[in-house]
């Protein structure tokens, strides 16, 4: 069988099928086998070889596994493999099954003696070479960002992309820039003055929701698309108050500060780090990643001059950076006289209000400022009769909740959660459908180009009908293209909610190691990461605490008041202080979804 793979999907150099043409003329000539024989081939088209979960990569061990294959050919020894580790266990994984490893273009079979040394230094260099190429594209990608052009990826709201060629021949050379979408320009201009206005990412949403707004993709705003737009460098103008707001941060900005005049947008490089995690159970026969995607601090990024259109005046956009910063501190931070660690978390079952922080000066508990969280209806307008929650007693309460889960119960939280992650994946065709619709659009580029050659030698009779073909299979690239573009907005929303969901499987499972020795701001940042929203209710003398877990699976409540008290079979203990509700009577945890149903806070 024949095994071919590169990393970027292109029509030059060493091709797939390029590859795969090498390699049957080597293998017949060195195999003896006839001229039509049939080889089974696996490619792997845009993969990086230093990452064993390759699709084709890992059907191909495990047909050797089946003693399905006899030899295996390949190009060159790093299309195998750029990582030394994996390829040494290959290898010997191959000659367990004596399978052999031919590389063509350097005549080595891993079952010659004489070649296994050549194929570990080959080895040792492809690995080098992996570092090498890493380091040349971020500094192209570096003089690129100063030059103002768009990185590559899905375009920000408000842009699409102009791919334009210049030069001719062995120079000829493409660039991308951004450019505006003026329809979509007004809605980026509505989110910010909706967020400066309302001065809350939440409150923005619902505004922009209940005036008929919505996403790109056509969903109704929430708290994180209006925080995606706000936070975006690409909607700000080039213009002294940007200047000086990147200068002051530490940001590395290029161009002279004459130069931002207003008439473009900032261009942004090295904002995010993108990183593949392998896990702790991970094999080169079961390879498991996790992909990751962080931001960077101010001072890593590379700021510089766009070609495209700023949307937003510096002034305004800075000042969203400086709100932004603001609602962080307030719901990322304890209560600063009583060091509260669920202020913001912790509503009223009875009117729905988030319950304020309530100091009793001079008063300690366990040698902390005693507090209470009480309904802001209840102690100003008397609208409300909920009767306040002992602060310091609860959060000790909670903590310890949340450090000392069973087994039983931690498994089924994650259970939960993962389920979530599973579902997210296997419901997600979306992989698919995209590398399905690329090769369809491969396959009419080079039908085109084959067309297009064809025209240059063709009768005045048959012309008309070339042309026709080309244009009809030009109209149709451009739609496919266009539904393309749809589909990697929709895959990466959706990576974003897997992201999301291993970030507070992480969190849980190690929130007791966290938590030791944390200031309180650290655990308030911890329990906000897992934990939705909190309730306390009262049932006769005990209080029962519902936590609501953030990514578990929604459970169907038929009325508010079976809310909290329909579904019985409330875990309770014996205490008069609190208790908590983690599960219901068939075993489901209380959620997000189920308490966004009917509280729209």
């Amino acid at each position: 069988m024949i095994y071919a793979r590169k990393s970027k999907i292109t029509h030059k150099g060493d091709s797939i099928a390029n590859q795969e043409e090498y390699c049957r003329e080597y293998a017949r000539l060195h195999l003896k086998l006839p001229s039509d024989y049939e080889f089974k081939v696996y490619e792997d088209e845009g993969k990086s070889g230093f990452y064993a979960d390759r699709p084709d990569f890992q059907r191909m061990i495990r047909d050797v596994e089946q003693n399905k294959i006899r030899a295996i050919v390949c190009y060159k020894l790093d299309r195998i493999s750029r990582k030394m580790s994996d390829l040494t266990t290959m290898i010997d994984y191959l000659n367990k099954h004596n399978v052999a490893l031919l590389i063509s273009s350097n005549n080595l079979n891993t079952q010659d003696s004489n070649s296994k040394m050549m194929i570990q230094m080959l080895g040792i260099i492809a690995e080098f070479e992996r570092d090498v190429i890493k380091e040349r594209i971020t500094d192209n990608l570096i003089e690129l960002a100063k030059d103002g052009r768009w990185m590559g990826g899905i375009p920000p709201t408000g842009f699409s992309v102009d791919r334009s060629k210049h030069g001719s021949g062995s120079k000829k050379n493409g660039y991308s820039y951004l450019i505006t979408v003026p329809e979509e320009k007004t809605l980026i201009q509505h989110v910010f003055q909706a967020f400066l206005t309302t001065r809350g990412y939440n409150a923005a949403a619902r505004r922009l929701n209940e005036e008929g707004y919505r996403t790109r993709s056509g969903l109704p705003f929430n708290t994180q698309s209006v925080r995606d737009i706000v936070t975006n460098p690409v909607y700000c103008s080039a213009d002294q108050d940007a200047y000086r707001y990147f200068i002051e941060q530490d940001g590395n900005v290029y161009g002279e500060e004459s130069d931002y005049d207003g008439l473009h947008g900032i261009s942004v490089y090295n904002r995010t780090r993108e990183m593949r995690e392998e896990s702790d159970d991970s094999t080169f026969l079961h390879p498991e990643f996790s992909k990751t995607v962080r931001e960077k601090d101010i001072s890593e990024w590379i700021i510089a001059i766009g070609r495209h259109e700023g949307f937003v005046e510096g002034k305004d956009w800075v000042t969203a950076q400086t709100l932004k910063l603001d609602i962080a501190d307030r719901y990322n931070r304890p209560h600063r006289a009583t060091n509260a660690l669920l202020a913001g978390l912790i509503y009223c079952p009875l009117c729905h209000q988030r319950l304020n922080v309530v100091s009793e000066s001079g008063r300690y508990t366990h040698g902390k400022p005693r507090f209470k969280y009480a309904c802001p209806n209840a102690v100003r307008k008397g609208a409300c009769n909920y009767q306040a929650v002992h602060g310091v007693e609860f959060d000790e309460f909670i903590v310890e909740k949340l450090s000392s889960l069973s087994d039983e119960e931690q498994n089924y939280y994650l259970s939960n959660i993962q389920r979530q992650i599973d579902q997210a994946v296997k419901g997600d065709k979306t992989q698919q459908e995209i590398a399905t619709l690329q090769k369809e659009i491969d396959r009419l580029d080079r039908d085109i180009k084959s067309q297009v050659k064809a025209l240059r030698t063709a009768s005045e009779t048959t012309r008309p009908y070339l042309e026709a073909d080309v244009n009809e299979m030009t109209e149709e690239i451009f739609a496919k293209r266009k539904l393309l573009s749809k589909l990697e907005m929709e895959r990466e929303d959706q990576q974003g909610h897997v992201r999301d969901y291993e970030k507070i499987r992480e969190t849980l499972l190690s929130f007791r190691e966290l938590v030791k020795d944390a200031e309180p701001t650290e655990i308030v940042s911890l329990i906000s990461s897992i934990v939705e929203r909190v309730y306390v209710t009262r049932d006769g003398k005990n209080e029962v605490c519902h936590i609501y877990i953030k990514g578990c699976a929604t459970e169907d409540y038929s009325s508010e008041e079976d809310y909290f008290f329909g579904r019985s079979g409330i875990l309770e203990t014996e205490s008069e202080e609190a208790s908590v509700k983690a599960f219901s009577e068939d075993g489901e945890m209380c959620d997000s979804e189920g308490c966004r149903k009917y509280h729209s806070l």
